[in-house]
């Protein structure tokens, strides 16, 4: 399974951001990528690929895509109040994207969209997780796809996302 064809995880960002900000709810960056993770994951088992062109990294708090991370770097804990950028522009970051994967991020965001950063950081940082897998080879470990898929494929019972690809 290439990553190749998918989507800027800083495009991601932005498109939940936009979800989240027609709802009048703001998301910290923990959130964001935690919420860009899950989606991810999602992806892969609902859809057969991935969303982001970039494999995320086992980090200390969980896994991390470093591009979204360095773009928001500077916000802390606040409330993400502006948008990923294309380099020394004011444009922001954004890709075509199939109703399928607009649809299955609107269902990560409002299933999982209304836990706190630490709630979501405790979603992935369990045992057995992609995560936890790749944080015990080490820091900034990649994260294997077929572990992202076995995850979410063994969630599909107990979660409340969608298979976007019926009809």
């Amino acid at each position: 399974m290439s990553r190749e064809n998918a989507h800027d995880p800083r495009a991601l960002a932005n498109k939940i951001l936009d979800i989240r900000s027609e709802a009048g709810q703001p998301l910290t960056i923990m959130q964001l990528i935690k919420l860009i993770y899950i989606s991810d994951g999602w992806a892969l088992t609902l859809l057969g690929r991935p969303l982001s062109r970039e494999v995320p990294q086992a980090w200390q708090y969980g896994p991390v895509y470093p591009t979204v991370y360095r773009a928001f770097s500077g916000i802390g804990s606040r409330p993400v109040d502006t948008r990923a950028y294309v380099k020394g522009t004011s444009v922001p970051i954004t890709e075509e994207m199939g109703s399928d994967e607009e649809n299955l991020m609107r269902e990560v965001v409002a299933s999982y969209g209304k836990l706190s950063a630490y709630a979501l950081s405790n979603l992935t940082h369990q045992p057995n997780t992609p995560w936890s897998k790749a944080y015990d080879k080490g820091l900034y470990t990649p994260i294997n796809d077929q572990d992202m898929r076995d995850h979410f494929e063994s969630l599909k019972e107990t979660r409340l996302v969608k298979n976007t690809t019926a009809a």
